[in-house]
């Protein structure tokens, strides 16, 4: 008999962002796999599991070996921050898993998490009320040409954009690369939040604009959110409202600093 998968998302950080459906997979898992820093977040709901910590670059490597713990019979939590199915362990798992003969593969359930996008925006306001991408800096897995295409594609459809692995100790010069395609799309008073450790300790959260915001103060853990041609500030908070000034062009909202909300 073969036994269960549960692929985690454990949410931005804070245990109470995650979800009661993550929690209980993980308190009645018999094996625990993810990368350290992940285990580590998820450290409360350990009680007796067996569990395999993995390094950055391994991902294909636990995949693998959540899918053999679960075919041998074992219950098993494959975890990962935010939502596993975002940037995570999901579809690497998935497809691993579709490769199986149908007698040797276990039950794989996908459980939803709090994404780092979801937990910036709350930081900030609303700023993904209208239509939104999401799009990874990284050229890990993806040439960077390919990247830069994507983030041209969409730089003037007026959608806001959260950008995950925006940068690195190693990777610098991206960030200013992709400033410069909104810049040439967007007004400069376009709104940008930075959130950096969103849920977590230490936790920073700095609002600038498209003209002014220092790539200095980004790092990989940080969730840069890019105001949409809806986005403006509204008092304290960043929000944006569906439909407001979208015929007018990107970015109108934005040159006239703030929304009239219902």
């Amino acid at each position: 008999m073969t036994g269960t998968l549960h692929i985690v998302g454990l949410g931005p950080g804070s245990p109470a962002h995650r979800t009661p459906a993550a929690a209980d997979a993980v308190r009645d898992a018999e094996v625990v796999v993810g990368y350290g820093p992940y285990v580590e977040q998820c450290a409360d709901l350990l009680d007796g599991q067996a569990v395999v910590r993995g390094r950055m670059g391994e991902e294909g490597a636990r995949a693998d070996e959540a899918l053999d713990r679960a075919a041998a019979g074992a219950r098993v939590a494959l975890v990962s921050s935010g939502d596993a199915g975002i940037y995570g362990m999901a579809a690497r798992t998935l497809c691993r898993a579709a490769a199986l003969p149908d007698a040797e593969r276990p039950a794989v359930v996908v459980l939803p998490g709090v994404t780092a996008a979801l937990a910036a925006a709350a930081r900030l306001g609303a700023p993904l009320a209208d239509d939104w991408a999401s799009l990874s800096l990284s050229d890990l897995h993806l040439p960077w040409e390919r990247v830069e295409a994507r983030l041209a594609a969409v730089a003037g459809a007026g959608l806001a954009l959260a950008l995950y692995n925006p940068r690195s100790r190693e990777r610098t010069w991206q960030l200013d690369r992709v400033l410069e395609v909104l810049r040439a799309h967007r007004p400069d008073a376009t709104p940008v939040g930075l959130v950096t450790d969103a849920g977590r300790p230490g936790e920073v959260v700095l609002r600038t604009t498209l003209a002014t915001v220092d790539p200095e103060l980004v790092g990989m853990r940080t969730v840069v959110l890019v105001a949409g041609e809806s986005g403006a500030a509204a008092g304290p908070w960043l929000v944006a409202e569906r439909g407001r000034l979208a015929a007018a062009g990107p970015g109108v909202a934005a040159e006239q600093g703030g929304v009239a909300c219902p």
